[in-house]
């Protein structure tokens, strides 16, 4: 597989309006940012924007809110550009932002959040040709969004001639280091995988089946499979329309054993505040829900970290208001920061959990996605990506 690369460092950019597609989704409390981690990612591609002069629209979708809420406005953002050094002017819509980018004489437009207009979500050719107004060049730096077809993922680059339209360098740098990952990773290759989106993570956990070494599952994803295989998992988070699509790939996978299950648990009584204790994986009581792997399986789990040379982790665990439900997650990434192996972290919440376990900086790659990087590690084709071109 080729490597993409970004046209913008031989596109004449000055005095240009460019629509610059980001994913600055960043988790918000309180209209407060909790993590500014994408916001920091996409800085590459739009400081080069700047410095090359050209006129700038960047739009993003923060949530996924139903109505136009003030919690989830981009204009929460503003702070924050402004803090590191950025002129920005808040456009409430696509017309008012393309008035306000012909007359820019500093710094660029920040758009409402896409995700208040009906249109970005119905492939919407009328929103597209709105959004065209914005500017004579498209450039997707959305990474994270890339596996979507939004209407400024999908409709708004086929606008576009193929000369007008290119990624950017976040979309560059993901793909770089996500295709250590595809073009045949070192062996063994351990990959990491819960969270409670089972139906996004089956088809990835299928390719996994003929790429990787082991596959360590846990929660909440493995409840779903435990509940299938007849396993009592009390209250813990399950999918059944997923049943029967884990017991095939259980099946498929038990004579080689690539799939790894903990074997015990921490739990917590009743609900997710309740009081937190220990057990086996096949005597977890009615009343209790899963919040993590056990010191047995943390231990078991860590010595295969320690011989792989290739790791993908996407198994953020516990609750982030609950230090004590978040240790195991915390054991699990120390223990790969210290590996030699190559280390990819993606998904939200997995990488706030690298940050939170204070070892970001000893990761090979962050990933900015979460369903888009195991969409791109799956092999699917990504619509983001077929738009531009590439």
């Amino acid at each position: 597989m080729n490597a993409i690369t970004s046209s913008l460092r031989s596109m004449a950019l000055e005095n240009k309006t460019v629509f610059l597609r980001a994913d600055l989704n960043v988790p918000l409390s309180k209209r407060t940012i909790v993590n500014d981690f994408k916001l920091q990612a996409s800085r590459p591609t739009l400081d080069f924007l700047l410095q090359k002069r050209a006129k700038i629209v960047l739009a993003t979708h923060l949530g996924r809110p139903k109505n136009a809420e003030d919690e989830l406005s981009t204009k929460n953002l503003t702070n924050w550009f402004k803090q590191h050094g950025y002129i920005v002017t808040f456009a409430k819509n696509p017309q008012e932002a393309a008035q306000k980018v012909h007359r820019l004489k500093k710094g660029f437009i920040l758009l409402e959040n896409l995700r208040f207009f009906p249109g970005e979500k119905d492939q919407s050719s009328e929103f597209a040709k709105e959004l065209k107004e914005c500017g004579e060049i498209y450039v997707n730096d959305a990474f994270g969004t890339l596996h979507r077809n939004d209407t400024s993922i999908t409709s708004l680059p086929e606008l576009y001639e193929k000369k007008d339209k290119t990624i950017g360098f976040l979309v560059e740098k993901e793909i770089k280091h996500l295709q250590t990952l595809t073009n045949k990773p070192e062996k063994p290759y351990v990959v990491i995988l819960g969270g409670g989106k089972v139906s996004t993570k089956l088809p990835f956990i299928k390719a996994m089946l003929h790429k990787a070494d082991k596959i360590l599952l846990c929660p909440a994803l493995v409840f779903t499979l435990l509940k299938a295989l007849g396993k009592p998992v009390g209250k813990s988070l399950v999918d059944p329309a997923q049943f029967e699509a884990m017991k095939e790939l259980w099946q498929l996978s038990n004579s080689s054993q690539i799939i790894q299950l903990p074997t015990d648990y921490q739990i917590a009584l009743n609900s997710p505040e309740g009081n937190i204790s220990l057990t086996a994986d096949d005597e977890i009581p009615d009343n209790a829900l899963g919040t993590a792997i056990g010191p047995k399986s943390i231990i078991n789990f860590g010595e295969i970290i320690k011989q792989a040379k290739t790791i993908f982790f996407n198994a953020a665990m516990g609750f982030a208001n609950r230090p004590e439900t978040t240790q195991a997650t915390n054991l699990l990434l120390q223990t790969l920061a210290k590996s030699d192996a190559y280390t990819v972290v993606g998904g939200g919440d997995s990488v706030s959990a690298a940050f939170a376990a204070g070892v970001a900086g000893n990761i090979n790659f962050l990933s900015t996605g979460g369903g888009a990087t195991l969409a791109y590690l799956s092999g699917e084709k990504l619509p983001g990506l077929i738009a531009i071109g590439d």
